[in-house]
């Protein structure tokens, strides 16, 4: 199955975190978009291996995916090596993406930073006709990047005002990792009974910057061109 949006996170809640409201947004759109996580969060403080993936599949429902798949790396010891990249590879040139969404490069979380690196890496090597891994030659038109633990100016935001709610709807899926009202729970950064609240800060600073009530920002490596001034709103 092709789809246009292709997004990847580490683990299975990072996508709903850093990039949940755009998928939702294009999804709405018409546009078939999908989540690949990396590894099953099996490390994870809390919840089981099972456990997050009937959550990882509720969230995807409620985004409206085309598919969710886990690629079955290890959790806490995700590295850039020639199988990982590999893999990622064989997903490109199978499903073959318009648009790549991968962690940002810069993150407290070495799997978060690992991933990022194993994502560009092989969006780039997926269109070397001679790379050796399954499946036709193809390069995604471009690859952005979203924030998870670390986050920095952003190149560009996507407004994500009427999608905020369905978000976080996506991301409360995931009961094992933020639900601060667990007995079971032991105490961790996500289900922090305050975490849901900074992360709505983060959102409401972005969507500031652009006259929106919420927005998800990304990084891009690439500097924008604008083929035409009449595109251009704003700026007094």
């Amino acid at each position: 199955m092709t789809v246009d949006i292709l997004a990847f996170g580490a683990h299975p809640d990072d996508v709903e975190i850093g990039v949940g409201g755009t998928l939702i947004k294009h999804r709405r759109a018409g546009y078939q978009v999908a989540i690949i996580d990396l590894t099953g969060g099996e490390m994870g403080s809390n919840g089981t291996a099972k456990i997050r993936k009937q959550e990882a599949e509720q969230a995807g429902e409620i985004i409206g995916v085309e598919f969710r798949k886990c690629l079955g790396l290890p959790d806490s010891k995700v590295q850039k090596d020639e199988k990982s990249v590999k893999l990622v590879v064989e997903e490109i040139r199978k499903h073959r993406p318009r648009i790549v969404l991968a962690p940002y490069w810069e993150d407290r979380h070495p799997d978060h930073v690992n991933s990022s690196l194993i994502i560009t890496e092989a969006c780039f090597k997926a269109g070397l006709r001679k790379f050796a891994a399954g499946g036709k030659s193809y390069r995604p038109q471009a690859v952005a990047y979203y924030f998870l633990g670390k986050m920095e100016e952003p190149d560009f935001i996507v407004d994500i005002s009427k999608e905020y709610e369905t978000k976080v709807k996506a991301l409360l899926a995931h009961d094992s990792q933020v639900n601060h009202n667990r007995e079971d729970s032991f105490k961790t950064v996500l289900n922090n009974n305050g975490f849901i609240d900074k992360l709505e800060s983060r959102f409401k600073y972005l969507g500031s910057l652009i006259n929106a009530e919420t927005g998800e920002g990304f990084k891009y490596k690439k500097t924008v061109e604008i083929p035409d001034l009449m595109v251009l709103e704003g700026g007094v």
